[in-house]
């Protein structure tokens, strides 16, 4: 059995720990430049439903990315309309009906169950086989026309990353973040969710942790992303890549399943966690409608909106197979405020 055989996600999951460690191991010999710093290489193991994923992270760059299995038949798009989502869940109306509810039904004439059905296939791409390479992909997405400095710990004041690239625009990042004055200030001080400065920095915190991921920023466009991806020697994926990679190999219309009663309930807080936890192959989504993800293929995953109030148009932009109405124009510069987008590298023959 050769590499790329081990690799394919039939074949994968029947290895031992030990040959997978050696397809690791060739891996990151072979497909990753010695240019670049790999680093803290372990073995996880992620769960769907009893479906069980075992695969290994790395850090590429100071950058965490996973080793995503292939698939020479990978089945993706979807054309079952609310399939397997309980009809409350779609077929109700929201308590208050917000001006973005009402315009959506206007917009897409969604009257009928037929009409919902409709309404999800055209949101969502076609129905389609197509064979996916093994790659490893960026854990995380990544703001456009960005590049990682570290990271900057609210609580403890420590920064872990490229300190001299952080010390110089300290000062800057700083003058963004008011010192409360009083202890009533600092229980309801807000810490705002991004700080950017065009051809500067973008930083953007993570509520869970109080902490701010720190990047140095250029003034990009889709053809100037693509660019850069080729000089750092990686791959940007494709719309089958990305829906591959976010499906976690499973035929749902959600990479965590089909459950979106998110509320203060406790069985709406699971489902809740469930949305933000990481897929599959242990990799992590938007579990928000904050921004769009760039694909090679200029299609737009995601959506950057504000929610509607109602449960399926709200988690729809969610969708492994989701495909954003917006249209990306390649001369377009892109903010990393609205556009993300994921690193790659496939591994393959030639």
């Amino acid at each position: 059995m050769n590499i790329f055989e081990a690799l394919e996600w039939t074949q994968w999951k029947t290895l031992s720990l030990e040959l997978k460690t050696q397809v690791m191991n060739q891996v990151l010999k072979y497909f990753v430049s010695p240019l670049k710093k790999v680093s803290d290489v372990t073995y996880q193991q992620f769960e769907l439903d009893g479906v069980k994923c075992g695969t290994f992270e790395c850090s590429i760059d100071n950058q965490r990315f996973v080793l995503v299995p292939g698939n020479q038949a990978a089945i993706l798009g979807w054309q079952s309309g609310v399939q397997g989502i309980s009809r409350n869940l779609w077929d109700q109306t929201p308590l208050k009906e917000s001006q973005a509810y009402r315009r959506a039904l206007r917009n897409y004439g969604l009257k009928t169950a037929e009409d919902w059905e409709i309404f999800v296939n055209e949101s969502t791409t076609p129905l389609r086989k197509q064979m996916i390479a093994p790659m490893l992909v960026q854990k995380n997405s990544q703001p456009v026309g960005t590049t990682y400095i570290g990271e900057l710990d609210l609580i403890t004041g420590e920064f872990s990353g490229e300190s001299g690239k952080f010390t110089s625009i300290k000062p800057s990042f700083f003058s963004y973040i008011r010192q409360p004055q009083s202890l009533e200030e600092s229980l309801r001080m807000e810490l705002p969710k991004e700080i950017f400065e065009e051809n500067s920095f973008y930083a953007l915190l993570s509520e869970k942790n109080e902490k701010y991921t720190i990047y140095e920023h250029e003034s990009c466009d889709f053809y100037c992303l693509l660019e850069k991806m080729e000089e750092e020697l990686f791959d940007l994926l494709t719309e089958d890549q990305w829906e591959y990679a976010a499906s976690g190999a499973t035929r749902k219309l959600f990479r965590w399943g089909n459950e979106l009663e998110e509320d203060e309930s406790s069985y709406g807080r699971q489902i809740s966690k469930k949305i933000q936890q990481a897929n599959m192959f242990g990799l992590y989504f938007s579990d928000r409608l904050d921004h769009w993800e760039i694909t090679r293929s200029m299609y737009l995953k995601l959506e950057k909106a504000e929610k509607i109030g109602h449960p399926l148009l709200d988690h729809l932009p969610l969708s492994s197979y989701y495909r954003s109405r917006n249209i990306l124009v390649g001369s377009q510069p892109i903010s990393p405020c609205d556009f993300h987008f994921r690193k790659a590298i496939i591994i393959q023959n030639g």
